[in-house]
């Protein structure tokens, strides 16, 4: 649907020159000469999106136009136009509930069309999420306690609720632990549900899903100009999640750098977006998630021990599925009529020979596998097919996330007759064919992240072994390792690997 924007500016000039500029974009456009119009026409059931409303207005000026939209319309999005910079101005207007604060565009400081249409489409994106944060608040009003979740059937899930309500109006971060697929996300907005946050946003960030430069961006919000490609102002999540919670999910794929940006957030309670100036306060609850073990990570360098401490008020560990197998039966029929409906096939029963499979197979890939297994059996509408794939898996068990996996690894290339690289538990391994064995904890992080840690491993171990045997000189390291003295000198900071020689 075409958003409706209405002008509010005594100078007809420009109100006009709005006018043609916001049609071109699409929108359908109203334009007022004075804010007693604008106000009048409000009263007498005018819904626009947006309002542009000007600062400096004869009679009614701005800010009392906006004070008195906000009296009758709470919801309307309303952004600030002046000719120049005006801080106090600012600051006002955003205290009075603006949107946004903006240079007309074609003034000799103004910042352009770009900006003023940076700051629509942000207004539009707020003003959708609070609609649905309405929705969502008038389905709780209907149902204020909710249906417990059908998995939390079972002994272990019970205590992780039962602990959910003790902490759910406290305000205070939660960490999120457990394998994949095991429920982290639906518990996180179960802790929303319980809360006095429930009537605000719950935003969720994958931690892992963009680049570092892209994910503060996604959290803090830019402004215009601060990188390439930034044409405009963006909002970022802990704006939108104002009152409401924010999930930081895979919080461990955080690069180091935006772990103590968001430490800081955590302490002051204040952000500033990328390439900008101006400090914002945000009220967001912050939940974070993870399927690392985050105590291994920080020994490792990988993650900040301050911030450890601020995530880890309340931990939650969520138990596998394996632990939970009273819960399956349960789920198996939740799945199964959700599926049924999803993709309007005959709603299936299990026999008790394919529940007895279901039950006994350990899962390792917990709720999501087994949502993924009952969705197919709903889609093939065979069961034998399921039974099959579960005899294969239950005759080839893959390794769960707690398992400790020996990963073959190239130990580097050398110049003269080594002795063998003493493997991370602590043995040696002479009859390798020169590989390396490395042990690592997968934590369900998948093959990719098993590989890299063994890597790292192997490599310092290497790096370690070539230092001592030239009692660490780094030249002589170098040069027997076949890398430049300038990358030693790197991998050994990455490694943390220090002379112990050194003053």
């Amino acid at each position: 649907m075409t958003a409706r924007l209405a002008v509010v500016d005594d100078d007809k000039s420009f109100a006009d020159f709005a006018r043609t500029l916001l049609e071109t974009r699409g929108y359908d456009v109203d334009v007022f000469n004075s804010g007693a119009d604008f106000l009048e026409s409000l009263r007498g059931g005018a819904q626009p999106n947006i309002v542009l409303l000007d600062v400096m207005m004869p009679d009614v000026d701005g800010l009392e136009t906006l004070r008195s939209i906000k009296s009758l319309n709470p919801s309307v999005q309303v952004i600030m136009l002046s000719g120049r910079q005006a801080p106090a101005t600012i600051v006002e207007a955003v205290r009075l509930g603006a949107a946004d604060y903006v240079l007309k565009p074609g003034d000799a400081e103004g910042l352009g069309e770009a900006a003023l249409e940076a700051a629509i489409r942000n207004a539009l994106e707020r003003q959708s999420l609070s609609a649905e944060v309405a929705r969502l608040g008038a389905q709780m009003a209907e149902d204020p306690e909710g249906a417990q979740p059908c998995w939390a059937s079972g002994g272990p899930m019970q205590s992780v609720l039962a602990m959910v309500d003790r902490v759910a109006d406290s305000d205070v971060t939660v960490l999120l632990s457990g394998e994949s697929g095991v429920g982290k996300e639906v518990i996180a907005r179960e802790l929303h549900r319980r809360s006095s946050r429930r009537t605000k946003p719950f935003l969720k960030v994958n931690c892992a899903a963009m680049p570092t430069e892209l994910l503060e961006s996604e959290l803090f919000g830019h402004e215009r100009g601060a990188f390439t490609g930034a044409s405009g102002t963006r909002v970022g999540k802990f704006e939108f999640a104002q009152q409401g919670t924010i999930l930081l999910d895979e919080i461990t794929e955080m690069p180091l750098p935006l772990q103590a940006k968001l430490l800081h957030v955590l302490q002051d309670r204040q952000i500033t977006r990328v390439g900008g100036n101006r400090t914002i306060e945000v009220d967001a609850r912050v939940l974070a998630a993870t399927n690392r073990v985050l105590e291994d990570m920080i020994r490792s360098g990988g993650f900040r021990e301050d911030l450890y401490y601020r995530l880890q008020v309340i931990e939650l560990r969520i138990p596998p599925l394996r632990e939970r197998q009273d819960e399956i039966a349960p789920l198996v029929e939740f799945f199964l009529s959700k599926f049924a409906s999803l993709y309007r096939r005959p709603r299936l029963r299990t026999s008790p020979a394919l529940m007895r499979a279901l039950q006994g197979y350990q899962w390792t890939g917990n709720i999501r596998e087994l949502e993924n297994m009952l969705k197919r059996f709903v889609v093939l509408q065979d069961e034998g097919v399921i039974l099959n794939e579960l005899a294969r898996l239950t005759a080839s068990p893959r390794p769960s996330s707690n398992d400790r996996v020996s990963v073959p690894v190239p130990a580097p290339a050398a110049a003269a007759p080594a002795a063998p690289v003493a493997a991370a538990n602590g043995s040696s391994n002479g009859s390798s064919g020169g590989r390396v064995n490395i042990e690592v904890d997968v934590e369900s992080a998948g093959l990719h992240a098993l590989i890299k840690e063994a890597s790292v491993r192997a490599e310092r171990e290497a790096i370690d072994e070539a230092l001592v045997r030239f009692r660490w000189n780094r030249r002589k390291a170098a040069a027997y390792l076949k890398v430049s003295y300038k990358t030693l000198l790197n991998k050994m900071k990455e490694c943390g690997i220090s002379d112990p020689n050194a003053a």
